[in-house]
Parts: structure tokens; sequence; C-alpha cells
């Protein structure tokens, strides 16, 4: 069974998500005070930040009486019971991603000192490292599946639709009881199902056997959602074009 914990010295951040995320719409190029604050946010993150992500194989994966059974815990989880039955599911991945505590925390002085551009800039880029640590999460999975015949299929977690953010701790309990090596950082979930850090994300990846009629399962797999254009096990082109806009300067 697959499992992993890695720390990411450096996590190459997406412009397209990133502005995106920061509310621009796709090819609209920001100002030059916007572009400040992007660039610095990057350079900050790629001095100071350190990502983690972890990845365990489910021993057991069900769907029943509208529910997900993953090793004995029931999730509460439509979307993704549907996308498990529809696609005869033979089992699922449990993945946790955080941008870190140093992102959590800088963010919080910025906020202190009067600096909310620093602030919304910082909190936006963190969003964009965990959306992009858990893309790259699935493209390892797809790699591992490939060599077994499986298909990933795309990624839910609590706070999607159909699935109660409320049920957070009880999916990250279940990553951590069943874990056997440790986290690469501190995660911890809130009795409102937030997060701590709250820049990290849960996620469950189901895995489908593959078949003749994958092709008529497209809209189903990851990469119409992956804009990792060099993957050589991508089977849909992804669905956003790239922006016609700058990207952010690296340190």
């Amino acid at each position: 069974m697959i499992e992993w914990a890695q720390q990411h010295e450096r996590v190459e951040i997406d412009p397209v998500a990133y502005y995106r995320l920061l509310g621009y719409p796709l090819g609209v190029e920001p100002g030059e005070r916007a572009l400040e604050l992007a660039e610095w946010a990057v350079a900050w993150y790629a001095e100071q930040g350190r990502g983690w992500t972890y990845a365990r194989e489910a021993a057991s994966v069900a769907w029943r009486d509208g529910a997900v059974v993953v090793d004995g815990v029931a999730l509460h989880a439509r979307r993704l019971h549907k996308l498990l039955a529809q696609t005869h599911a033979a089992g699922g991945v449990l993945v946790a991603a955080s941008a870190g505590p140093a992102l959590e925390a800088e963010a919080a002085r910025c906020w202190r000192d009067e600096r909310p551009d620093e602030y919304f800039f910082l909190e936006t880029l963190g969003s964009a490292v965990v959306e992009r640590l858990v893309m790259d999460a699935g493209a390892r999975l797809c790699a591992w599946a490939e060599e077994r015949g499986l298909s990933v299929l795309p990624h839910d977690g609590p706070g999607y639709a159909g699935w109660d953010v409320g049920e957070q701790p009880r999916l990250l309990s279940l990553l951590s009881t069943g874990r056997r090596v440790d986290w690469p950082g501190p995660l911890e979930s809130l009795e409102s199902g937030a997060l701590r850090p709250k820049k990290s994300q849960l996620a469950v990846f189901g895995l489908a056997p593959r078949s003749e009629n994958e092709i008529a399962r497209a809209a189903l797999v990851p990469c119409h959602n992956c804009p990792a254009a060099s993957c050589q096990y991508r089977r849909a082109p992804y669905r956003l074009a790239a922006a016609s806009c700058r990207t952010p300067k690296r340190p």
C-alpha cells in the first residue's frame, strides 16, 4: 500500500491559479502595485515557507446507505459516494496538504502591523500553495496508479459541495490513526471543522479500475482541473487556457 510524507523546499506556484484566487478574470493582467505584492508574497514563501503533503492508501473503501466507508469510518460525502459508485471504485487514497504554520504566522503579523494588502496577498498565496500541493499529489498518484491499471478520480473533501466541513475532524482522525510515518508539520482540526494551520486541506482520491469505457468517463478524471501540461499521464485537456499575464518573479 502506498504511503508517503514529503516536505517541499520549493512549491512552484501557477500564476493562473494565483491570479484567479486573487479575483482577476482570465487574461486580465494585474496592475503594478498588485504585481509587486504578488511577487513579494511568492518571494517570501520561497524563502520562509515550508509546505508539506502526506498520502496513504486506505485499507478498505465501500459505499453504502449514502455514506462512504473508509477503513470502517463512515463519511457522509454525497458527491464522492456517487462518484465511487458510478466508477465501481477499487479503493482510495487519503491526502493531507498544508502550506505550513510560518505563512499563517506571517500573515497575522502583517495584519497586526496594519499592512492589509500584504496580509491579503499572503493569505491568497497560501490557498494557491495548498491547491498546488494537492494537484502534485494527484499527479504522483497517477504515476503510481498507471502501473496498477487504475485511474485516479477527482479528489473530494470536507467543505466541498455535498460534504459538510464539520466532518473534517473525523477525516483527520482517520488519516492520523492509520499512518505509519510522521507528518512533516503540525495539523489539527477545531470543533468547527476548520484546520490549523488554516491553509491546509484534506482530500480523498478515488481509485477506479481502467476499462474500455474510460473515455466515456473522461469528465471524471482530474486532468480537466490539473494545469500540469507536461504530465505524461494526461488523459484529457486542462479546461482553463493559460492567462496572458505576467508571472510573479522568483527569487
